[in-house]
C-alpha cells in the first residue's frame, strides 16, 4: 500500500514539473521580425458598450483609426482614435493561431475616451491580432474582468520598419 502512495505522489510531483517547465519554457519568445515596426488601420467603426441600465446596454459608435508601433521588446505605443496609451504589451495567443484566428495580443491598457460622443471616460483595451504578414486583421476588444466585447474589426498596414 505505501509503495503505491509513494508511485502516486511521484506521478504528481513528475505532472507538476513538467508543467512547471513548460510553462517556464513558452514565455520566452522573440517578436518576429515582420511584426515589428509600425502598423495603422484606415477609418473603422468602432463600438462601445455602456454599463447596463434597467439590463439594456447601450452602443455608440463611429469611425476611427488605430495605429501603434511594436519594438522587440514587446512594448507597444499607439494610438485608438483620439485615446493614446504609451505602455502596452504585446503576448502571444495561447491558442493555435491556426484554430483561433488570433496569433497575438496587445494589452492596451486603460485608455479614455476613443471618439468625442463616447461615453466611457477610461476603459481596459486590447487589440487582438491575426497572423502576420504586410496586412493583420484584428478585433479591438473592451475587457471587463473576465468578461470581453468586440469593439470593433480592422485592417492594419505596416507604415514602417
Amino acid at each position: 500500500m505505501d509503495q503505491h502512495n509513494n508511485q502516486w505522489i511521484t506521478g504528481i510531483f513528475v505532472l507538476i514539473t513538467i508543467v512547471l517547465l513548460s510553462a517556464c519554457s513558452s514565455s520566452k519568445w522573440s517578436v518576429p521580425e515582420n511584426l515589428v515596426g509600425q502598423w495603422k488601420s484606415q477609418s473603422t467603426k468602432i463600438t462601445v458598450r455602456t454599463e447596463p441600465q434597467w439590463m439594456k446596454f447601450q452602443f455608440i459608435a463611429d469611425t476611427v483609426e488605430i495605429s501603434f508601433t511594436i519594438d522587440s521588446n514587446k512594448e507597444v505605443s499607439g494610438s485608438i482614435g483620439q485615446a493614446r496609451f504609451a505602455t502596452g504589451q504585446l503576448r502571444r495567443n495561447k491558442g493555435n493561431p491556426a484554430v483561433t484566428g488570433v496569433a497575438y495580443i496587445i494589452e492596451c491598457g486603460n485608455i479614455g475616451k476613443i471618439f468625442h460622443d463616447d461615453p466611457l471616460e477610461n476603459k481596459e483595451v486590447e487589440l487582438w491580432l491575426g497572423p502576420s504578414g504586410n496586412y493583420i486583421e484584428a478585433e479591438l476588444r473592451f475587457t471587463e474582468g473576465w468578461a470581453v466585447f468586440p469593439m470593433g474589426n480592422l485592417l492594419l498596414r505596416k507604415i514602417t520598419n
